[in-house]
């Protein structure tokens, strides 16, 4: 049965990883333009899949998984 501490146990995870994958991103863009190159498209196609998918869940589900997010909150620029 999904709970909403499964949940946040799920995100913890999944932010701790990120944390991982930004520090390298960070890493190999600095080694070379090449490697620099490729690090952009990865990210490009990771958050491509994520938002797609969020969005493709959304219109299955009828339930806007993104309502109410105030993005002015998340500080992310």
């Amino acid at each position: 049965m999904a709970t909403v501490e499964s949940l946040r146990e799920k995100i913890k995870g999944m932010t701790r990883e990120l944390h991982e994958a930004v520090d390298l991103s960070i890493e190999l863009r600095a080694q070379s333009a090449q490697d620099k190159t490729e690090v952009v498209k990865l990210w490009e196609e990771f958050l491509g899949e994520f938002f797609g998918y969020v969005k493709k869940r959304s219109q299955q589900s009828k339930d806007n998984l993104l309502a109410g997010i105030s993005w002015t909150r998340l500080k992310i620029f």
